[in-house]
């Protein structure tokens, strides 16, 4: 390993959604710059193994018997490979001994911190309690807790503060592919693409509310079609024989950027979102966006100035920014500048 810290990271529940997107941005830049060990797990082999010139790679499959019981099983046996790391970042996996000279915890969902009034279904939602207790557990042996929005943030830091509990607290946004979102921003916008978007499909996202989002503006924008990204099996019947749904269950970056870039609007209905990736590229390409109004959908749009959506016959309201061309005004950060981040936090802790 070439770097003067050696970093284990711990990416083993990730492999979909915000949590892929990552585990390969770091990936590629610890790989690019310095090396370090990471945790993967074993359904995306394949895509990190790309990335072996520096770093070194440990894979763990679900083993969800042993996870019942301890979610860092593993763990053990790498140390006594490796040794004692001096930084071990852990992305949602509770840290529940000493394991390295720096132990960081990164919330991965905020969902495991809050579940009240959420739309969960039953087995996810003993899972998320459950979840939550380890976590807070896991405080006393964290010296660094992030999260991507001071949302998640401040939910972690007030269940640790009920107990007494104490650490380094920061935010470590989601960052964005700047070589990707400038190639589509060099094309000319599809004027003939009258649709609007949607991305993820757990139950929590709310699709049924954001089908009736696209409804409320359909005429008036002159909307042919809603497109749901993500997986529909489990939708509710009203979304599955809606005649604008359009579904595309999987898609790769380059069009998901594209759909983004040429929707008249981007919809979400989220009821809580650690910091939605899906937004933030939104923001980066989308014409109109409408998100809800949660408060990590609040933090994005805090330099914007929006209009208010309340749904028909309901008291949910929504924040509309029309004629997004702002960008100068988007708090984000490209990926590698998060990667470079990390060590701007340690130096943050230790002084």
């Amino acid at each position: 390993m070439k770097n003067k810290l050696v970093w284990l990271f711990n990416f083993s529940s990730s492999w979909v959604g915000g949590g892929l997107i990552r585990t390969l941005e770091t990936v590629k830049w610890f790989d690019n710059n310095m090396g370090a060990y990471f945790i993967i797990n074993d359904r995306i082999k394949n895509e990190v193994s790309k990335h072996s010139k520096n770093n070194k790679y440990f894979f763990v499959s679900d083993n969800k018997v042993k996870r019942l019981f301890s979610d860092g099983y593993y763990i053990p046996k790498i140390i006594a490979t490796i040794g004692k790391p001096d930084i071990y970042f852990s992305y949602g996996i509770p840290v529940f001994n000493d394991i390295a000279k720096i132990n960081w915890f990164h919330i991965s969902n905020a969902l495991t911190l809050k579940t009240h009034k959420i739309s969960l279904p039953l087995k996810t939602r003993i899972k998320m309690l459950i979840l939550k207790k380890r976590i807070i557990k896991s405080i006393k042996y964290t010296n660094i807790a992030t999260g991507e929005s001071k949302f998640s943030v401040n939910l972690l830091k007030d269940e640790a503060k009920k107990r007494n509990l104490h650490c380094h607290y920061d935010v470590l946004p989601n960052g964005y592919d700047t070589s990707l979102i400038q190639d589509v921003l060099n094309n000319k916008r599809d004027k003939l693409s009258k649709y609007a978007i949607t991305i993820g499909t757990f139950k929590y996202k709310k699709i049924k509310i954001a089908l009736e989002l696209f409804h409320e503006i359909r005429k008036t924008n002159n909307l042919k079609k809603f497109i749901i990204v993500g997986p529909h099996n489990n939708l509710p019947k009203p979304v599955l024989i809606d005649k604008y749904v359009e579904f595309r269950s999987t898609i790769s970056r380059e069009d998901l950027f594209t759909l983004l870039y040429n929707a008249e609007y981007y919809i979400s209905a989220s009821q809580i979102e650690n910091s939605s990736n899906a937004a933030l590229e939104a923001l980066l390409l989308s014409k109109n966006i409408i998100l809800s109004n949660i408060p990590s959908h609040n933090e994005m749009l805090r330099n914007f100035k929006t209009k208010k959506l309340v749904l028909n016959n309901t008291n949910k309201s929504f924040m509309i920014l029309e004629n997004n061309n702002n960008n100068n005004k988007i708090d984000a950060i490209p990926w590698a500048d998060i990667c470079k981040k990390l060590f701007d936090i340690i130096d943050d802790f230790k002084s």
